[in-house]
């Protein structure tokens, strides 16, 4: 009646959800830019770091791979 329990545990590994990232690179020339919003018909605006000067652009998603 209060003896060992016969049941197999399971040990389960607990696993955290990671964040979508926004980070990504330029298919031509791999410059690191960062999504800023998606767009309609598949174009995103990315922002990027061009010297000392911040800029935006809006490119395909086909143009971009994740970092």
């Amino acid at each position: 009646m209060f003896g060992k329990s016969k049941s197999k545990s399971t040990s389960k590994v607990a696993t955290t959800p990671t964040a979508p990232t926004d980070q990504y690179r330029l298919k031509a020339t791999g410059q690191r830019v960062t999504v800023l919003e998606h767009l309609s018909r598949g174009d995103v605006r990315i922002a990027m770091d061009s010297g000392r000067i911040c800029r935006d652009d809006i490119v395909s998603s086909r143009d971009i791979t994740p970092a």
